[in-house]
């Protein structure tokens, strides 16, 4: 019997080790005070689909310190599922014990440094300390992109394969045909990201004006479709009902200063969803969806990988180096270019990206093969290229110059808008504070109507 331990899988898997899922019986309660995100599931469900053992086990980094929870049994190999575990806030100095105790080798899967924009990480000693033990415990790291290979170089790390996330190879097919479109009538698949900021954001005020003009071009198509990745307030919104439902939606819609725009409402009152189960949540985008386009990494892939084009847009180093390496069609929001749906829709150009995934695939299943990791994939059509590119593939889109007047126009008087609530709500509040501590709105002491003794 083979037999696989995976640390941080993150769901629970199928019977037949072939998929993942999250368990959970009652969406309300579970999202009630978080969210979680289903993209990480279809990580570690494409990683169960390539790889062929007969029994799996896994452990959360979290708990990775508690010795009873590790393997009793003698596993032939150890996964980490990709993530974004170099970063200068990520601490894994409590799973060395168990890295250094783990028999046999220990393969990470698309590993990927995490930061707003290219820069030299400060990576944690104790956390540089476990990635040398897990070097030194298989023959390549896979990384997701060049960056992160730059980033286990300068740990002092070699032995990295550019690889990608394993999410593309979800197929399991060497090569991926993209599926052409009719930009005026396709059907849009949307996906959002409310809370990007710090590392996850080059700049949030931009991610958050491009998602709402997104919202706005897409909620037009009565045929449009937004996908929730886990996020609370999404998903609260879809499985409740009533007030609970108006209020949820009416949340989302404040986040992107929409509250009043009828279609987006609809959008996300009627034709919002979410899905806990890979298969359903790959199913459902094949067959509703013709395009998918968004903030969301993984929901995008899940159209992608099933040959149904999709757009990036790219905001951090994550987004950035996986739509480069990919040669995906993007769109650079620093850029802060209007929203023409149609026109990006005509001018997505997939050629490269079906030029460049077959490579990819190739290295991808030298990766599994060198780390004698058992797998499924079919054997590879080219040979990986000896010296890849990974270079963004930009959407030229010609705005004329009234259509970019009008949108910066737009968007200034919008962003004065809320700079002067800001300001009269703060005014507000200072003036609160100094009334509770007895001051006048000037800052001088308030004057008593009462008389010098303190009587009136």
């Amino acid at each position: 019997m083979k037999r696989l331990f995976v640390l941080n899988g993150g769901a629970a898997v199928k019977p037949g080790n072939k998929a993942a899922y999250l368990k959970i019986e009652d969406p309300l309660v579970a999202f009630e005070n978080r969210g979680i995100n289903t993209g990480d599931v279809l990580v570690y469900d494409a990683m169960l689909k390539a790889l062929n053992y007969d029994q799996i086990t896994n452990l959360q980094f979290a708990h990775a310190a508690n010795v009873k929870l590790w393997p009793q049994e003698h596993c032939d190999a150890t996964v980490i599922r990709g993530s974004n575990y170099l970063a200068e806030n990520v601490d894994l100095g409590h799973v060395a014990p168990l890295l250094k105790k783990l028999p046999g080798p220990i393969v990470p899967i698309g590993v990927g440094a995490q930061t707003s924009v290219y820069k030299k990480l400060a990576i944690p000693r104790v956390t540089a300390e476990a990635w040398r033990i897990i070097a030194d415990k298989c023959e390549t790291i896979g990384v997701r992109g060049f960056y992160s290979a730059e980033v286990f170089n300068d740990l002092g790390i070699k032995n990295v394969r550019v690889i990608g996330c394993p999410s593309f190879y979800r197929s399991l097919l060497p090569s991926i045909d993209i599926k052409p479109i009719d930009p005026t009538n396709a059907r849009v698949g949307l996906t959002l990201n409310k809370y990007l900021s710090a590392d996850y954001a080059t700049n949030a005020t931009k991610t958050n004006r491009i998602q709402r003009a997104l919202i706005g071009e897409v909620a037009k198509r009565a045929s449009s479709r937004l996908y929730s990745q886990g996020e609370r307030e999404e998903t609260l919104a879809i499985y409740s009902s009533g007030k609970q439902k108006q209020d949820h939606v009416r949340s989302i819609l404040s986040k992107f200063n929409l509250v009043g725009h009828s279609e987006a409402e609809r959008l996300l009152s009627e034709r919002m969803v979410a899905f806990f189960d890979v298969d359903q949540w790959a199913n459902d985008a094949a067959s509703h969806v013709d395009f998918m386009m968004g903030f969301r990494l993984h929901g995008n892939v899940i159209a992608l990988h099933q040959g149904i084009p999709s757009v990036f847009f790219t905001y951090d180093s994550r987004i950035r180096e996986l739509a480069s390496l990919f040669a995906v069609p993007s769109i650079e929001v620093e850029d802060y270019m209007p929203v023409d749906l149609e026109a990006l829709l005509e001018k997505a150009d997939f050629s490269k990206f079906q030029h460049v995934y077959p490579l990819n695939y190739a290295e991808y299943y030298r990766f599994l093969t060198e780390n004698r990791l058992s797998h499924v994939l079919a054997q590879p059509l080219i040979a990986p290229a000896d010296n890849p590119l990974s270079v963004p593939n930009s959407i030229e889109i010609d705005h004329s110059t009234g259509d970019l007047i009008g949108w910066f126009r737009s968007e200034i008087d919008s962003m004065t808008s809320e700079i002067e609530l800001l300001r009269s709500r703060a005014w507000n509040l200072e003036v609160k504070l100094r009334s509770s501590n007895g001051l006048g709105a000037d800052g001088a002491a308030a004057k008593s109507s009462a008389g010098p003794e303190g009587r009136p």
